[in-house]
């Protein structure tokens, strides 16, 4: 039987917790950095697929053969009815005041399974570079409506 007893001084503890602690706190700062910096995936929107699946997440189907795109520049300066459209945007954690005067790409679908039984109801899903940063879901007819992506 071996043993052996180590003479532990502030230094050498020092230096032990040093070989301890600071690959933990390389590790943890890095992981967190990693984790605040993901791109959320459910906005992906480069493909009719993509967008569909979007709707689909928040309980519309969607005809995916109906699709059409438009290309649309956001207004520099919003009137009253951008800050209304925007205050939507807003509530589902968009803000298109951070596309004011940009290009973007607007694709319209139209809904199947709106359960006010309604006939003529589109998503409209505003995307730049390849990802949603807004839309919303909307009624053509008469006395029509317009809300957010959520039911």
């Amino acid at each position: 039987m071996f043993g052996f007893t180590i003479r532990l001084t502030k230094t050498r503890l020092s230096v032990i917790l040093a070989v301890v602690l600071i690959p933990f706190l390389i590790f943890s700062s890095v992981y967190i950095y990693k984790i605040s910096n993901e791109k959320d995936t459910s906005l992906n929107a480069k493909t009719t697929a993509q967008r569909v699946s979007f709707l689909k997440k928040h309980g519309f189907v969607a005809e995916e053969n109906s699709e059409t795109k438009k290309i649309v520049t956001i207004p520099a300066e919003f009137d009253n009815v951008y800050l209304s459209y925007n205050a939507i945007q807003k509530a589902m954690g968009f803000d298109l005041a951070d596309f004011k005067g940009e290009k973007v790409d607007l694709y319209s679908l139209k809904i199947t399974n709106y359960p006010k039984d309604s006939k003529n109801v589109y998503a409209t899903i505003l995307v730049k570079e390849g990802k949603i940063i807004g839309g919303d879901i909307h009624s053509t007819e008469l006395n029509g409506f317009m809300h957010g992506f959520k039911m």
